[in-house]
């Protein structure tokens, strides 16, 4: 009686012990589920393929389920978005002892997808837009990631010979960032105007956020696309409707003019072979012959 009580003891606890060590399974090891759908770990920095994951898992929700993509500040949804957003996810990319050009393709393949992502959260069908804030966050975190896809390409092209820099398609490729860059930059401020369709507070917050994150991309823009955004950047200062935008455009301001007054000061004609050594590695290219363009 005794060992027939034992063995008939010993199933429900050998079954416990399974569910209790599947449950202990190590949190590498663990997948996470959002609305169905298996997304990336937000518990560690994110790479392209993440975004890929996670943006075909998030086209799947939205096909299927309204106003069920993550919030910026979303009790349960709030640290999946976070995650989209952290300055973690550039550590990766910045990591000196890997290879500069794995880092560049990276940094262009994350720009890619969070492009997508845009996509996904802005709806200008929409009279008033349904993720304000989220799809603003993802705007100023692009602009990031534009700027640290520069810093990567301008470590790159340090690496280049001078005959190297001359060829044609590094140029050619060189320009088609700065242009994308420039559409970029010009889009963000674009959305400043769109008082419609996004509410005062998440364009006081997007205005904020944009002060931050222009001047390490408006240096790497070319000359006069630089001249375009002190303009409309000026007007905005003087006449958007919003008394607090107007305020964060007027703090602006002066921080890309002396920016502008920088480089154009670096690229003067100087008599100095230091200089123009120096000068000579500079990004800010002439216009690109016909035939490139």
């Amino acid at each position: 009686m005794p060992i027939t009580l034992t063995r008939r003891l010993l199933w429900p606890l050998a079954i416990l012990l399974l569910v209790l060590l599947s449950a202990l399974r190590p949190l590498g090891a663990a997948e996470l589920f959002y609305l169905g759908q298996k997304i990336p770990d937000i518990h560690k920095p994110w790479n392209s393929s993440d975004y890929q994951q996670l943006l075909g898992a998030l086209a799947k929700v939205d096909s299927t389920q309204a106003n069920a993509l993550p919030r910026r500040s979303g009790e349960f949804t709030g640290p999946i978005y976070q995650r989209m957003v952290s300055e973690d996810n550039f550590r990766p990319q910045l990591n000196i002892y890997a290879p500069l050009e794995l880092r560049q393709n990276e940094a262009r393949e994350s720009l890619f997808r969070l492009k997508e992502l845009m996509r996904l959260y802005f709806d200008f069908r929409a009279v008033q837009q349904p993720y304000a804030a989220e799809a603003l966050g993802l705007m100023t975190y692009s602009l990031r990631q534009q700027a640290v896809l520069f810093t990567l390409t301008t470590e790159f092209w340090m690496t280049l010979s001078q005959r190297e820099q001359s060829n044609p398609v590094r140029l050619q490729g060189l320009q088609e960032t700065k242009a994308a860059a420039a559409m970029l930059t010009s889009s963000a401020l674009d959305y400043l105007g769109l008082t419609k369709q996004f509410g005062r507070d998440e364009l006081v917050l997007y205005s904020a956020e944009l002060s931050k994150q222009l001047p390490g991309l408006f240096v790497h823009l070319r000359g006069e696309v630089r001249e375009q955004l002190l303009a409309r950047i000026a007007q905005l200062a003087e006449q958007h409707a919003t008394a607090e935008v107007r305020s964060n455009m007027a703090e602006l301001l002066p921080v890309l003019v002396a920016i502008q007054d920088d480089v154009q000061a670096k690229l003067a004609p100087s008599t100095d072979p230091v200089h123009k050594a120096a000068r000579g590695l500079d990004l800010s290219l002439p216009a690109p012959p016909e035939s490139a363009q």
